[in-house]
């Protein structure tokens, strides 16, 4: 089960979504088990950090993988304000770089990491490559 808590944010609509995040993890070997995906603010966005991860910044997505079996679970928070600046900074669509965000949750979850310049760089060609999946079957 997959679930967006939002206010009329998502650009696409949640089935679509939902078949594509189920597609990637599948490539890997993996189901959705549950997976939740909010959209908050920047303020909650910085709570959540501060509180969780004792940073004293503000990113654009936070996940919580709670997965121990090739079910995923998870909890993700998304700051729509960071979503927006980094599309910008980017040089990217609001949608791609949402598509990207829904994306990097289900990476990490399937083992994927962005702590070193090696491990971000094929982060991010993972993402693309997810990016590109959905722009093919949508």
């Amino acid at each position: 089960m997959i679930r967006f808590n939002h206010d009329n944010f998502l650009m696409f609509p949640e089935l679509e979504l939902g078949q594509w995040l189920a597609a990637i993890a599948e490539e890997e070997g993996y189901t959705i088990e549950e997976v939740e995906y909010n959209f908050v603010g920047a303020d909650k966005m910085l709570l959540l950090n501060q509180e969780y991860l004792n940073h004293d910044v503000h990113t654009d997505i936070i996940t919580f993988d709670y997965t121990e079996t090739k079910a995923l679970r998870a909890e993700v928070y998304i700051s729509y304000s960071a979503l927006k600046k980094n599309a910008k900074l980017n040089s990217q669509t609001i949608e791609n770089e949402f598509l990207r965000l829904l994306s990097h949750a289900i990476l990490h979850c399937l083992g994927y990491n962005d702590k070193s310049n090696d491990q971000k760089q094929h982060m991010r060609s993972k993402e693309d490559d997810c990016i590109n999946l959905f722009h093919v079957k949508h």
